[in-house]
């Protein structure tokens, strides 16, 4: 995911520090700073942040600007946070790890409730009833069968504004009823994916269904115990990755005290940018697709565009990302029930060639997959259709963004860096040219 900007040739350090090239390879052993392959396997590039820095060091302490700006570039934590820490084996949730969570068969749930509040109750698995508001029905009622894969993210982002609307946003602050509005908004969502099912139209949740069932069951999938894990699974391993942009977007609008509904609607807006979320429908359309048969040919594909564009190789995670993994693994048995029932047996062959696939880009190209990859791939070894991946990533992020909504909430402080001007020299004010005072008329002059 490091965009080439990001990066620096070895002469392009040199000049930049002013220092020897036996320096820049004791720096970079020392790890102070970080390297990258080049593409033509002979060269490396060097993080500029890293860089940046270590040039800041070498001439006294920076200016706090010069820190600030550096920090909104992937750099230092910037935000105090008690919700999550990212580790080499994934993030942990208030001092649990997601992937343990996810193993255990901790449900969605009970890792929503631990999120926000930071209790954790194990036996919380459904949500008392909620019935979608009627002018929420009536609006969505407007897309039947309208919903394309690549349309899912826009139609998850205009669920929080429908919601926010008939005074519910106000109400929602004024109340303090955020836990039961994004339990709501967290159904209503969930119902959202029934647009990509057989049924083209929105799948209200029944009075005891999970959020796992609702999406099953809304996608026309079978609900069985093992199809229940797995999206239950994907759901909590995609509840919250630290400060992602849709995440700090979030805390930026509950910083100016903007409600639930209108803060998870900022979050979903950064989230499906082209470098973020839609990874998921790249992957689908332009990596896994068919013919299977012919995925090594893409694998080009991969070498140059498997960071920015199928989110590869993320850069918290460097040796691999371990949410993806725990996926890939949920996909494998999957595959292998298939086809130890001897049903679907094109779909588990399509899910072994995908694996196997990933296991060469692993192998040959260091190409780690990421959870983008990983909820894609799971999705499919389900039988969903295509534009769930995206679905339930913005459903199980939701849980995140609501836990940092409610943390900025009582930090109290408006989030507001300063810009700072660079195009240019300072401008000159304009000076108005020197005007003459005005002449005596004679009086016949003015009564003309």
């Amino acid at each position: 995911m490091t965009q080439q900007n990001d990066l620096m040739t070895r002469e392009e350090v040199l000049a930049l520090l002013e220092i020897k090239p036996a320096t820049l390879y004791a720096y970079v052993s020392r790890g102070l700073i970080r390297a990258r392959p080049h593409e033509d396997g002979r060269k490396s590039l060097y993080l500029r942040r890293d860089v940046e820095r270590l040039g800041t060091r070498k001439r006294g302490r920076a200016p706090t600007g010069s820190v600030a700006e550096s920090t909104m570039r992937f750099g230092d934590p910037v935000l105090h946070s008690a919700i999550t820490q990212i580790t080499p084996h994934g993030p942990r949730y208030r001092n649990r790890l997601a992937t343990d969570l996810a193993s255990a068969g901790a449900s969605f749930e009970s890792v929503v409730h631990l999120l926000m509040t930071g209790i954790w109750q194990d036996s919380i698995a459904i949500w008392s009833p909620q019935e979608t508001p009627p002018d929420v029905l009536r609006f969505l009622s407007t897309y039947n069968g309208d919903v394309v894969s690549a349309d899912i993210g826009n139609l998850l982002g205009m669920v929080p504004f429908a919601l926010a609307m008939q005074g519910r946003g106000p109400r929602e602050i004024a109340d303090g009823g955020a836990v039961q509005a994004a339990r709501l908004m967290l159904h209503c969502m969930a119902g959202c994916v029934g647009f990509l099912g057989p049924k083209r139209a929105y799948v209200a949740r029944t009075a005891d269904e999970t959020v796992a069932a609702q999406i099953l069951r809304a996608a026309g999938a079978e609900v069985t115990p093992e199809t229940l894990r797995a999206v239950n699974a994907a759901l909590v391993l995609t509840a919250d990755n630290e400060l992602a942009p849709a995440t700090f977007a979030a805390r930026v609008a509950a910083s100016t005290n903007a409600d639930l509904f209108s803060c998870v609607a900022a979050a979903i807006g950064s989230h499906i940018g082209f470098s973020t979320g839609t990874s998921t429908e790249k992957i689908e359309t332009l990596l896994l697709c068919e013919p299977f048969d012919a995925l090594d040919s893409r694998k080009d594909r991969v070498r140059e565009y498997g960071a920015s564009l199928f989110a590869f190789n993320h850069p918290l995670y460097p040796g691999g990302d371990a949410r993806a993994d725990l996926m890939l693994q949920l996909a494998e048995l999957a595959a292998q029930r298939d086809e130890a029932a001897g049903t679907d047996v094109r779909r588990a062959a399509q899910t072994r060639l995908t694996l196997d696939f990933l296991a060469r880009m692993r192998e040959e190209l260091s190409a780690h997959p990421g959870l983008a990859m990983g909820i894609v791939v799971l999705a499919r070894a389900l039988g969903l259709p295509d534009g769930t991946a995206t679905a339930i990533w913005v459903v199980g992020r939701s849980a995140g963004w609501v836990a940092h909504v409610m943390e900025q909430r009582t930090q109290a402080f408006m989030l507001r860096p300063r810009a700072k001007y660079g195009f240019g020299g300072p401008i000159e004010p304009a000076v108005a040219p020197p005007v003459d005072p005005p002449k005596a008329r004679r009086h016949d002059e003015v009564m003309k």
